[in-house]
């Protein structure tokens, strides 16, 4: 964290740098795949396999775009613990939700993105595909759940506290 000229602190530049290079990484993998989908081609089967070049395509950049965002995940944890850096308690509980959120988004992301070119090789047990994809995403769908519920009284409060201001100052102004 920096400080600007009045003294408070703000966020640091590198972490802000980092989570947008990782955002324009994945968006950019999205846009090239479209892209590659077009070229002439892509529909054509991979000799000895039932998977498309497209799928094949599509299968690649799916396990980048995974991986930026696991790799964005921390980074967008500590982004937003620095942003709520006055709420400390909340920070740290909605930074956790956003970890659990963007993590579960990659594994939503790979099932969606690695499907067309799994499932096919699975012969009649494609099943499973989703089989696998529910044990990895129903704990994360839990732990969401878990983190979001134990939020709601500490994020609940802020809101008070920022709209009708504390306690205290209720009281004071009130004895006025």
């Amino acid at each position: 964290m920096y400080s600007d000229e009045s003294g408070r602190s703000t966020l640091d530049p590198r972490m802000v740098q980092r989570v947008t290079k990782l955002g324009l990484a994945s968006a950019a993998v999205v846009v090239v795949l479209w892209v590659a989908t077009l070229l002439p081609g892509a529909g054509w089967l991979v000799p000895g396999t039932p998977l498309t070049v497209a799928a094949l395509m599509s299968a690649v950049a799916t396990l980048a775009v995974v991986g930026l965002l696991l790799l964005l995940a921390p980074a967008l944890a500590d982004l937003v613990k620095t942003g709520l850096r006055d709420a400390p308690e909340v920070a740290e509980r909605v930074a956790s939700v956003t970890r659990v959120a963007t993590v579960l988004a990659a594994v939503l992301v790979a099932h969606r993105g690695l499907a067309a070119a799994v499932t096919p090789l699975l012969g009649g047990f494609g099943w499973l595909y989703d089989v696998v994809f529910l044990l990895l995403a129903l704990p994360l769908l839990v732990a969401l759940a878990v983190v979001l519920y134990g939020s709601l009284e500490p994020t609940a409060d802020l809101f008070a506290t920022k709209l009708v201001g504390s306690h205290n100052e209720r009281s004071g102004l009130e004895s006025s």
